[in-house]
């Protein structure tokens, strides 16, 4: 089943399109897959999510309705500690971000309205466990800026994105964005704005749009 939404990851960047066009993502084949297969998607557990590849994934998850995708993100953070050896101030900090994804906190309307708040927690939060915890960068965004539940799954996506860099040239073809240029992770590289698709699932607890590429 990898191999074969890992094709589909590949096969997306031949595709140009308007995300007007189209529901959940921008190419047409991971589009059409997740509205064949919503409900089925809609139970997907966040352990299990790692079984797609990031476009994928990012589709599947703007198919979540808000409770979902809040759902999602608790339950990941609650692997994460349930599976990991953490100090009292890291567990301390990790409640304090589950405390911030209150029960809207999803909803379209709170993302818009709540945008400067959340900016000013995220920062804070992060400025935090640099400085005080020493937690690294790619951990960081491994928690906040992916809904992967282990860190191994993290580091090949990274290896995927630089063999993307290698061979993909985003010159006369537009593909789609997949990181957000005001909060996100790329590893080595960086997000820049480019001639791709905007769609949202990206940065912050993927509350941002996907309006850049990684390189």
């Amino acid at each position: 089943m990898k191999t074969i939404l890992l094709s589909v990851c590949l096969l997306s960047v031949l595709f140009s399109c308007q995300q007007s066009e189209f529901e959940f993502s921008c190419d047409p084949i991971v589009n059409t897959y997740v509205l064949e297969n919503r409900e089925e998607l809609s139970k997907v557990p966040v352990t299990k999510f790692a079984d797609f590849d990031l476009l994928l994934q990012k589709a599947v998850y703007n198919s979540w309705e808000a409770q979902k995708k809040r759902e999602a993100w608790i339950g990941k953070l609650q692997h994460v500690i349930s599976f990991g050896s953490f100090s009292e101030p890291e567990i301390l900090h990790f409640q304090k971000l589950t405390d911030h994804i209150h029960e809207d906190y999803f909803l379209e309307s709170c993302v818009r309205e709540e945008q400067a708040n959340r900016k000013r927690f995220a920062d804070e939060w992060i400025n935090y466990a640099v400085s005080k915890l020493g937690w690294s960068d790619q951990y960081i965004a491994f928690l906040v800026y992916r809904l992967y539940t282990e860190q191994y799954q993290f580091e090949d996506e990274l290896s995927l994105l630089s063999l993307l860099d290698k061979n993909v040239s985003t010159d006369s073809e537009t593909v789609s964005c997949t990181c957000s240029t005001s909060s996100d992770y790329c590893g080595y590289s960086y997000c820049h704005t480019s001639d791709c698709s905007i769609t949202s699932g990206c940065g912050w607890l993927w509350t941002e749009q996907c309006n850049g590429v990684c390189n």
